[in-house]
């Protein structure tokens, strides 16, 4: 698990716009020694070939992969933003993640977050509070009871493939998963063992926590639902765009 400092988060923050709130956390990550000041400009470059919001308020910025030398050490910072700050027409971020990572040790934190956003009252405390060390606690602490709920059942067609990229499905292969499901118009799942996502979620599929090796069932159910499930099972089969080309 990262370790997260109060030099490394951000209260009552007032950026202009998207660009000056991802140079906002990005300074946080050069001031607490994680990345160099060139990393920003990574950020945002990201920010033009894929989208980082997640949805309930939270955006996770990060550099393109070709960049990982500018980072010095793996690490987050936080920048709260009460009154939110517009991520693209259709979403208003309140609580920007800027990551930094030379390896996978991020994605501890990022499946801590992503069950964290069921918590749609919690998620809101986080945006108001006064008090660093319980947006610390929330993204460092124990992960919450998994739901009692029984998963949702496969849809009516089907087939397995197994995670064969290194990162399994995080979030940038996950982001290429969504964009070719909502390509369909069929419905599609996704299942790992006894938990289910939603394949044209994002924050869904990151809850699975789906690492290499593992064997995800893919089910569909709608008009073009055999073509959604080849070209779900070979975009994995293939690396999911080769970990977006890293």
């Amino acid at each position: 698990m990262l370790q997260i400092t109060p030099a490394q988060v951000a209260l009552g923050a007032q950026p202009v716009d998207k660009e000056a709130a991802i140079r906002a956390v990005a300074q946080l990550l050069v001031a607490s020694g994680h990345t160099q000041p060139a990393y920003a400009e990574s950020m945002l470059k990201r920010e033009e070939v894929a989208d980082t919001y997640l949805g309930q308020g939270v955006a996770i910025p990060h550099g393109l992969p070709e960049d990982r030398d500018l980072v010095l050490k793996t690490g987050i910072a936080v920048l709260q933003v009460p009154a939110g700050v517009t991520w693209h027409p259709e979403a208003t971020a309140h609580l920007i993640i800027g990551i930094a990572a030379r390896s996978d040790e991020h994605l501890g934190v990022l499946r801590r977050l992503t069950r964290l956003l069921q918590e749609g009252q919690q998620v809101q405390r986080l945006i108001q509070t006064r008090d660093v060390a319980e947006i610390i606690l929330a993204l460092t602490g124990e992960p919450p009871a998994e739901p009692a709920t029984p998963p949702a059942p496969d849809l009516p067609e089907g087939v397995e493939v197994v995670l064969r990229n290194k990162h399994g499905l995080h979030a940038r292969p996950a982001t290429v998963f969504v964009r070719l499901a909502k390509q369909f118009q069929a419905n599609v799942r996704v299942r790992l063992g006894e938990r289910v996502a939603d394949g044209k979620s994002l924050l869904s599929l990151l809850q699975l926590g789906a690492d290499c090796g593992a064997t995800l069932h893919l089910s569909a159910e709608g008009p073009d639902a055999a073509v959604a499930l080849r070209t779900l099972q070979a975009a994995i089969q293939a690396g999911l765009e080769d970990e977006v080309r890293e």
